[in-house]
């Protein structure tokens, strides 16, 4: 077959991964697919993970080891890329897994017959030892990639395409267009696929579920930061300057803009209530943080007005973002808070999110 000329490297950050390292690299060594290389980016821990690395190491030779010098996920990738010599980029974090046999090689074949920079599967989350499939790409896909109701979804109510992993990525597509991960301490990822999504690219959509996104407590996704403003407010403003470098029309992608102010306002609220024994105040403090921000206030102005948010289908999320939006522009955050508390209590976000309810 043509498409097992083509070489897929798979880049792997490693840290502090003793626990779940192996998994990963045996879903690897299972493939059916064979021409693949993986390159495991690893930084200093504190486990031993160096003895299970070497373990691999001498077990395949496809297998191979980088060390990272550098800080964050977004340069141990980076470096990764920088040592791949594939056609094809597959991101994993060490901790998940592919989920059968067959992944590999149903991510070429369709990136061979169609031509697609990014080929994107179905995924499960791996939840306090419960398997839950997440939303299909249907609720997302089904929409023209060039439509808001695609955007909204496919990078936020849904989110499928914001996360890395779960893809196949054209590396020439990569190349061409310069992308590489900006350094940021998490949601780093975000930004790149809305960056690959802007550079046209063309997307390729797989039944199947193919990834396990296992939740760690001890990864970066889930620790308080209580800085996580800094790094969400950062991202806006480096996706909106990075599209007017690019010459990107506003009124198509600025929603990628307010929408991550919006849902980042949002949970950095309610991180806030949990951590500070469930405080009205600390939703207060975070929601003033993100309304007096320069670029904060300026994505609230402009969606409490725009016509892009009545373009989306959902009365639900026509009603919340203009609403929540009219409240953070006229700087109302005693209601807001009030209004954010019992979204929370009600588990609203929850219900909403790829999987719906993940603890009954």
């Amino acid at each position: 077959m043509a498409e097992q000329e083509k070489k897929v490297s798979i880049v792997i950050p490693v840290y502090n991964a003793e626990k779940y390292l192996g998994e990963a690299l045996e879903s690897l060594l299972a493939q059916t697919y064979r021409n693949w290389e993986a390159i495991l980016v690893v930084s200093r821990s504190g486990d031993q993970t160096e003895e299970v690395v070497e373990e691999y190491l001498k077990r395949d030779l496809r297998i191979s080891r980088l060390d990272h010098e550098g800080q964050g996920i977004s340069s141990a990738r980076n470096q990764g890329i920088s040592l791949a010599d594939g056609e094809y980029l597959l991101f994993m974090d060490a901790d998940d897994y592919l989920s059968d046999p067959l992944v590999l090689q149903r991510y070429l074949n369709i990136a061979e017959k169609i031509s697609a920079d990014i080929v994107v599967s179905n995924y499960a989350r791996l939840w306090k030892g419960r398997f839950l499939p997440a939303e299909t790409h249907q609720t997302f896909s089904v929409y023209h990639r060039d439509s808001e109701e695609f955007r909204f979804r496919g990078f936020f109510s849904v989110g499928t395409l914001s996360y890395v992993w779960g893809k196949l990525y054209r590396r020439s597509f990569l190349e061409e267009n310069g992308l590489r991960f900006e350094d940021f301490p998490y949601a780093e990822d975000k930004l790149f696929n809305m960056q690959c999504y802007v550079c046209r690219a063309k997307y390729a959509f797989i039944e199947e579920i193919g990834y396990v996104y296992r939740r760690n407590e001890a990864s970066v996704s889930y620790q308080y930061n209580p800085n996580s403003s800094d790094c969400w407010l950062g991202i806006a403003r480096r996706l909106k300057g990075w599209l007017e470098e690019k010459g990107e029309d506003e009124a198509v992608y600025g929603g990628l803009v307010e929408y991550t102010v919006f849902f980042a306002s949002f949970f950095d609220a309610k991180k806030e209530y949990e951590q500070h024994g469930h405080s009205l105040r600390a939703i207060r403090k975070i929601l003033k943080i993100y309304g007096r921000d320069e670029i904060g206030g300026d994505c609230f102005r402009r969606l409490s007005g725009e016509k892009r948010v009545s373009e989306l289908e959902q009365k639900f999320w026509q009603v919340l973002i203009r609403g929540y939006s009219l409240g953070m522009r006229f700087r109302f955050y005693f209601l807001l808070a009030l209004g954010t508390r019992e979204l929370i209590h009600h588990r609203v976000d929850e219900r909403m999110s790829d999987t719906g309810l993940r603890e009954i």
